[in-house]
């Protein structure tokens, strides 16, 4: 970790000393299938060099719905995962500094999740009536179901848990499509939050160790090692041989492309005020 960014979430304070009181903990928290991963390792590799596999990116940010009680009760500083909506109920709040939350337009969050349960589930083919289905569910429910049992809520949910000024930290705003269109001036800004002392040369490294392209090449090495993580998990291995892999496509505007017209008028009726607030056409 360096100097400058351990100054930044909890003084000089090493972090196996720090009072459990000390907020020492940043978070990368989304709806899922929002980006966190791709933020997730553009962040680690600000901050710690080249990552060469999810493995470590699980260790240097790991993952609150993996880690669980291990790391509520631990002593990691510094980053985070989460896709809970914010609440005062959210492990580890008395520790929390900062956040950073990944926001993406609700179609393409709901295609990405259709195939990451196709994903779950080992199936290769994809039925218009499957995602019919599941597209009826989304929208119905303003989310995946699945999601809001886990204290996820809806997609509108998570987001104003975590952008409606609730927090009692400062809230770093990243829009996966402007990630898309402009990864420099996004990786800026995630460098003068985490790591101010970031050089050019540095920045444009990370965002080179962490493009789509890189993290395909990641997922299968991962895949051939059998290394755990974020791409690899044993009880996967059924949805990998048949084809699955976690970086799909992470195409801006995919949604679209699934949808009828109906179904995009009632997408947008759907969640039409906050794609507003959120700057997203309609």
């Amino acid at each position: 970790m360096s100097p400058d960014y351990r100054r930044r979430i909890h003084g000089a304070t090493c972090c196996s000393s720090m009072a459990p009181s000390t907020r020492n903990i940043v978070w990368i928290a989304s709806y899922p299938k929002s980006g966190n991963t791709w933020v997730r390792f553009l962040a680690c590799n600000l901050l710690f060099g080249p990552q060469e596999s999810a493995t470590t990116v699980s260790l240097l940010a790991p993952d609150i719905h993996e880690a669980g009680p291990a790391l509520i009760t631990g002593s990691h500083a510094g980053l985070v995962k989460t896709h809970f909506a914010y609440s005062s109920s959210l492990p580890l709040l008395n520790r929390s500094a900062a956040a950073i939350y990944v926001v993406r337009h609700p179609a393409d969050v709901l295609v990405s999740n259709f195939y990451y349960a196709q994903r779950r589930l080992a199936r290769q083919a994809h039925s218009g009536a499957a995602f019919d289905e599941y597209f009826d569910e989304f929208v119905a429910n303003r989310g995946d179901p699945q999601w809001q049992r886990l204290g996820m809520g809806s997609w509108e949910e998570n987001v104003r848990s975590w952008l409606g000024g609730h927090t009692a930290f400062p809230v770093v705003v990243v829009r996966y499509e402007d990630l898309s269109a402009n990864a420099y001036q996004v990786a800026v800004k995630l460098a003068q939050f985490l790591k101010p002392t970031s050089t050019e040369q540095e920045v444009r490294q990370a965002i080179e160790d962490s493009s789509f392209s890189r993290m395909r090449e990641i997922e299968e090495g991962d895949i051939r090692a059998q290394r755990v993580g974020i791409f690899y998990k044993p009880y996967l291995q059924p949805s990998i041989e048949a084809g699955n892999r976690f970086m799909r496509e992470g195409a801006v505007g995919s949604g679209a492309r699934h949808f009828t017209a109906a179904q995009r008028t009632r997408l947008i009726a759907a969640f039409g005020p906050l794609l507003v607030e959120l700057r997203y056409d309609t």
